[in-house]
């Protein structure tokens, strides 16, 4: 298999996600997309569903094909796919370790229970995101959460993990 990041319009990625597997289904029965979202919580809004990459799809299909590439810019709400139109990079090693991880634990996240020491390496240790891995960007002590950078998207787009969602590793 393939994997790849498409962008979409920010809102949109659900409804893109539904038609994009309709539209490929017949010319690729293997093709997947894959939106992440995960639990949230704050005072003003209480428990909600956000998403971890927003305007991001990830997709995997047997072979991208120019035939599956022209459908898929055809879709309501396609942006591009990453890096560009005309040279898609296709997601390998540590990137492709961290999608496959998050794959295996659903789209729909929930809270994960960690610790950590600033500067180091983080994981999950409870939760759906048990054993994910990550680089501490930054430290917001006041909010109590450290914000962690993702290798999927190029360019360091990151997500905030409460200070008791992670421990540190070696």
């Amino acid at each position: 298999m393939e994997y790849y990041c498409v962008m979409v319009l920010t809102g949109e990625e659900k409804s893109f996600k539904a038609r994009a597997s309709e539209a490929l289904g017949n010319l690729d029965p293997d093709v997947r997309f894959y939106f992440f979202e995960r639990s949230l919580y704050t005072e003003r809004r209480g428990w909600f569903l956000g998403a971890l990459f927003s305007g991001y799809l990830f997709f995997q299909v047997r072979r991208l094909t120019p035939e599956i590439l022209s459908v898929l810019r055809g879709i309501k709400g396609f942006c591009r796919i990453l890096r560009d139109n005309q040279n898609p990079t296709m997601i390998q090693g540590d990137t492709l370790q961290e999608l496959r991880f998050l794959i295996d634990n659903g789209e729909v996240l929930g809270v994960s229970r960690v610790q950590f020491l600033p500067g180091q390496k983080i994981k999950a240790v409870s939760g759906p995101l048990v054993g994910y891995e990550g680089q501490i960007k930054f430290v917001n002590k006041k909010k109590r959460r450290v914000t962690v950078c993702s290798l999927l998207a190029d360019g360091g787009v990151t997500f905030d993990l409460k200070y008791d969602e992670v421990e540190a590793t070696e």
